[in-house]
């Protein structure tokens, strides 16, 4: 009579670990350094239009248009495709984020993106629609990338 080793019994943190990391994939509104850090490339250029296309970090490739969610504002009243993705956001949770939701058609995708390397709310901005040939322009301040609009790319 053989007797099989018996399994390693999980971990007391695998369990935790599993559903911080179950949650975290539902939520569909996780941060994305990658976009980030191709905002922030371009922000050292002067005035851009932000990453589109594949390989750009953008979480939908061919994004057409981008609602912008700053930290305290109402999401209530928001445009369609944004405005059930925008329904989930608890804007209120905290002020160090702000939350781009990319449409690509109907479809919506949401991120957030960490303000204190890139900040599309410092300047007073507070929930609006940008199409992708938005242009911006970027200066930094306490080594954050604060965004302003310009004006849009034609065509």
């Amino acid at each position: 009579m053989s007797l099989a080793p018996m399994a390693p019994a999980p971990s007391k943190w695998a369990i935790p670990a599993a559903i911080l990391l179950l949650g975290a994939a539902l939520t569909g509104c996780t941060n994305n350094p990658t976009f980030q850090d191709a905002v922030a490339k371009q922000a050292q250029g002067g005035q851009f239009t932000l990453p589109r296309g594949e390989g750009s970090g953008a979480p939908t490739a061919q994004w057409d248009a981008m609602f912008l969610a700053c930290p305290y504002s109402d999401t209530n009243d928001v445009p369609e495709p944004f405005t059930k993705a925008a329904r989930g956001l608890n804007t209120s949770s905290t002020d160090s984020v702000q939350w781009l939701l990319f449409a690509e058609g109907s479809k919506v995708k949401r991120i957030s993106v960490d303000r204190s390397a890139i900040d599309f709310c410092a300047d007073g901005a507070v929930n609006a629609e940008y199409r992708h040939t938005q242009i911006w322009h970027a200066e930094q301040s306490d080594g954050a990338w604060l965004m302003t609009t310009v004006g849009t790319q034609p065509g």
